[in-house]
Parts: C-alpha cells; sequence; structure tokens
C-alpha cells in the first residue's frame, strides 16, 4: 500500500512522469496511485491518459479521475470536446463516476455550441440518473442534433420512474419533435410509464392523444386494452387509427376483450373493434365476427365481411354454413367474405353448388365470381358434373370471370346434351369475345330456338365481321324470334350488306 506521505510534491511528479513508460503495467499502476492519493496536480496528465493505448490504462484513468472527484469535473468537461473519441468515451465514465456533483455542469453543457459535447453531456446524465437533469434533457429533446436527442431519450429512460411526469406533460409541447422523442422515452421507461398515459388518455389535445396511443401500442401492456377499446368511439380517424393499431399490436392478449367489445351497445366500437381483429387475425374471434354478420348497423356488417376475409382459411367453413342463413343479409355477407378470402374458399364453395337449396347455389356462385381467377382451374374442372344446374352455374361464372383459359371448356359445352347448359356457354362466350367467334357461327344450328337466339344476341355483342354472313343465313330462321334478333345482329355489327 502506498503512504499517504507520497503526497509530496517530489512523490507525486515522479508517478506523473511514469505515465508515459513504455511498461503499461507501469503506467497503471501509476494511475492506480494517482487516484488513491487524490491530488488535482494529477487531474490534467490524467485526462491525457485517456487516450492511452492501453484498455486498462485507460479505465484505470477512468477510476482515478472519478477518484479525484469534485475538482476534475470541469477538465473532465473540457474532455468532453477533445477530437479522440476514446477521451470523449472515457471522459464521460469518469463523470458518471463522480456523480452527482457532475449534474449542474453537465446541465450547463447541454448548451454549449457543440454537438459532440451535448451528446456526451446528455448520456452521462443517464448514468448518474439524478433528477435535477430530466427537465434539461426534456429540453434536450428539441436539439438540434439527432445523437443528442437520441441520448436524451436514453437517459430519461435511465431515470426511469421520476421522469415518467414530465415526459407525459412534454407530449404537450408545441414542437412535434419534443412530443416524438418523449414518447419514445416513455416507451423506453415501459410498464412503469403505462398508467400515467393512460391518464393522459384524457387529454384535450388530439396530438398528445395520439402520442399516448402510440406509446400503450409499443408498451404492449394488457392493462392499456380496455382503456383503448374505449377510445375507439373517438370521431377523429387518426385517434381511431392509433388506436386499433395500438389495440394489433398487443395481439393475442388483446382478442378476448376485444370479442367482448364486439356486443358494445355503441356501434362505433363493433366496427373498430373488429377492425382490429382483423389485424391481429386469430381464429378465436371467428364465430364472434360470423355474429357479427346478423347486426344491425350495415357498417358492423360491413366490417365483420372485412375481417372474416382477413382471417382466411379459419373462417371458410363456418361461413359456408352461413350460406344457407334464413336471413338474405347474412347470406349475402358471408358470400363477400368468401369472396375476399379467395384461393382456400374455392373448393368448398364449388362443393356447395351441389346444395340441394337453390339460394345457397346462388351465393356460392357470387362468392366464386369475386373469388375470379384463382377460382377458374378448380372451376374447369367440374365442368362435366353429373347435375346440368351445377354445370350451368359453372359456366355462369366462368363468364363473368372472363379468363382466357376457360374458352376451350366452354366451347366443348356448347355441344353439352343439356340445352340450358349449351345456352348459359353462348352467353359467357358472348362476354369472353372475338376468341369465340367461330365456335358460336357454328352453334347456330343448334336444335333448340332459345340457344340460336341466344347465340344470334351474343354475335351482336361481339360485333365481329365474321358473323355477318351467318346472320344473313339466319335471317330465314324458322323461329321468328331468331330472324329478329338475327336483323338486331346485324345492325349492332353496323357493316354496310353488299
Amino acid at each position: 500500500m502506498i503512504s499517504t506521505k507520497i503526497k509530496d510534491g517530489k512523490g507525486i511528479e515522479s508517478l506523473i512522469a511514469i505515465l508515459n513508460d513504455e511498461d503499461a503495467k507501469v503506467r497503471e499502476n501509476a494511475v492506480e496511485a494517482l487516484g488513491k492519493i487524490r491530488d488535482v496536480r494529477a487531474i490534467e496528465p490524467l485526462i491525457s491518459v485517456l487516450r492511452d493505448e492501453d484498455l486498462d490504462v485507460r479505465w484505470k484513468a477512468v477510476w482515478a479521475l472519478g477518484e479525484i472527484g469534485i475538482p476534475a469535473i470541469e477538465p473532465l468537461i473540457n474532455a468532453l470536446n477533445d477530437n479522440d473519441p476514446r477521451v470523449r468515451e472515457n471522459a464521460v465514465c469518469s463523470l458518471g463516476e463522480i456523480g452527482s456533483p457532475a449534474v449542474e455542469r453537465l446541465i450547463d453543457s447541454l448548451k454549449n455550441g457543440n454537438p459532440q459535447v451535448r451528446w456526451n453531456a446528455a448520456e452521462t446524465l443517464g448514468e448518474i440518473r439524478d433528477t435535477r437533469a430530466i427537465e434539461p434533457l426534456i429540453a434536450a429533446l428539441d436539439d438540434d442534433n439527432s445523437r443528442v436527442r437520441e441520448n436524451a431519450v436514453s437517459s430519461l429512460r435511465e431515470i426511469g420512474i421520476p421522469a415518467i411526469i414530465p415526459l407525459i406533460v412534454a407530449l404537450k409541447d408545441g414542437d412535434a419533435r419534443v412530443q416524438e422523442n418523449a414518447v419514445w422515452a416513455l416507451i423506453e421507461i415501459g410498464a412503469p410509464a403505462v398508467e400515467p398515459l393512460i391518464n393522459a388518455l384524457k387529454f384535450g389535445d388530439a396530438r398528445v392523444r395520439e402520442n399516448v396511443i402510440r406509446g400503450l401500442g409499443e408498451i404492449k401492456d394488457t392493462r392499456a386494452i380496455w382503456p383503448l377499446i374505449a377510445i375507439l368511439r373517438d370521431e377523429n380517424p387518426s385517434i381511431k387509427e392509433n388506436a386499433i393499431r395500438a389495440l394489433s399490436n398487443m395481439g393475442t392478449s388483446a382478442v378476448e376483450p376485444l370479442i367482448a367489445a364486439l356486443k358494445n351497445e355503441d356501434p362505433l366500437i363493433r366496427c373498430r373493434a373488429s377492425e382490429a381483429l382483423g389485424k391481429i387475425k386469430d381464429v378465436r374471434a371467428v364465430e364472434p365476427l360470423i355474429g357479427s354478420l346478423k347486426d344491425e348497423n350495415p357498417r358492423v356488417r360491413e366490417n365483420a365481411v372485412w375481417t372474416l376475409g382477413k382471417i382466411g382459411a379459419a373462417a371458410v367453413r363456418p361461413l359456408i354454413a352461413n350460406l344457407r342463413d334464413s336471413d338474405s343479409r347474412i347470406r349475402e355477407n358471408a358470400v363477400w367474405a368468401l369472396g375476399k378470402i379467395g384461393g382456400p374458399a374455392v373448393e368448398p364453395l364449388i362443393a356447395t353448388l351441389m346444395d340441394p337449396d337453390t339460394r345457397v347455389r346462388e351465393n356460392a356462385v357470387r362468392a366464386l365470381s369475386k373469388i375470379g381467377t384463382p377460382a377458374v382451374e378448380p372451376l374447369i374442372a367440374n365442368m362435366e358434373d353429373p347435375d346440368p344446374r351445377v354445370r350451368e352455374s359453372i359456366i355462369e361464372i366462368l363468364g363473368k370471370i372472363k379468363d382466357a383459359r376457360a374458352i376451350n371448356p366452354l366451347i366443348t359445352s356448347l355441344k353439352d346434351g343439356n340445352p340450358r347448359v349449351r345456352e348459359n356457354a353462348v352467353r359467357a362466350l358472348s362476354k369472353i369475345g372475338s376468341p369465340a367467334i367461330e365456335p358460336l357461327i357454328a352453334t347456330l344450328k343448334d336444335e333448340k330456338p332459345f340457344v340460336r337466339i341466344s347465340v344470334v344476341e351474343a354475335l351482336g355483342k361481339i360485333k365481329d365481321v365474321k358473323a355477318i354472313e351467318p346472320l344473313i343465313a339466319s335471317l330465314k330462321d324458322a323461329d321468328p324470334s331468331v330472324r329478329s334478333n338475327a336483323a338486331w345482329a346485324l345492325g349492332e355489327i353496323s357493316v354496310p350488306m353488299s
């Protein structure tokens, strides 16, 4: 142990001299000795040691300056301005070691003209965690330098609970940047900030509430779920969107409360609870949302459809069951939801085309037509169904989708044994257009007049000049309706006849 008698001038100077020794261990021990002696004459030499090439020597200098304490504060503050990043970093650590006595001087440094000094001061105040720094750090949230703002946020997080109320007050600041960084500081503080943030939902300023909601959504504490559900009734669309986003961030923990909110007396809350469930996409919501398809409010029903479509495959079977509901609104909304789900709904819907209930089959057709191109191949594969009604429905859907892959199968259906199927094939091909012109012309010889009428009408809609001569021939058809429609079709094609 070094005797306190070494504090005489000669001993101090000797120790300072060997701070330049070529051996790192010698330098380290000299630094340690100076730290134990705590003589102010060692401060400047020790600050120089903060740039030593040896890490252990530098860290020992940090400790030594911390041991010297208050007299080292000003030189260390100056060292925050040093060109060497190692010096700046270790000066921060030394000031952190000194602690509370350095706070006032560090607060002053938050206004230094050099951003380097400001961000190091902000960082150091977080390490000391002195409540005197809260207000100055909140002011630093408006600093022009992003790193100063980031360090201020981190330091407020380190100070923790005492910083919460001042940070919530800062949410009212007129500067959006201060608000933004105050939110992030509260988010960093986490769970202890939840109750004060919930109380802040009562603030009148919409911007403040938006930031509070965002903070609660990022912290993801379940205590915030019901207050966020309650704020769904807000008429401000931005508040509503932020609340939905916050609840969806809560994930599965918010599902049961949101399901309960589907029965809230306020239709606005029912709507927005549905939207939040659509973002979470939890299968537990399927049955309650199907119940919402019967809601008296059309917006609630519409949102339930949207949400079921978002949940996807898990909703298909229950929705198909609702295609036979006695309430036409339920059937219609089930169709819309199945149409939004798309691919996973195709095969079950095709099977539903054979349902004995006409309304169910009709709704399945509508759903498949809304699904569009993903339904084409499975529909084509079922075009030889033994039930002509199913074949009619499939052809009708393919006509609405207008996919070129269906042309040849539809042409084949022009020779179907059932005349109603042939008629539907004509109508479907008329929607697809010119690629079907030759097979349609050939069908002008169909034995059934109503099929020939459909062909003539189709040719008039397609307006292809190749149909002119065959249509002229149809002016002599035995059926007057065929002749009448052939005349109309020739007029639609609008080409002078020679």
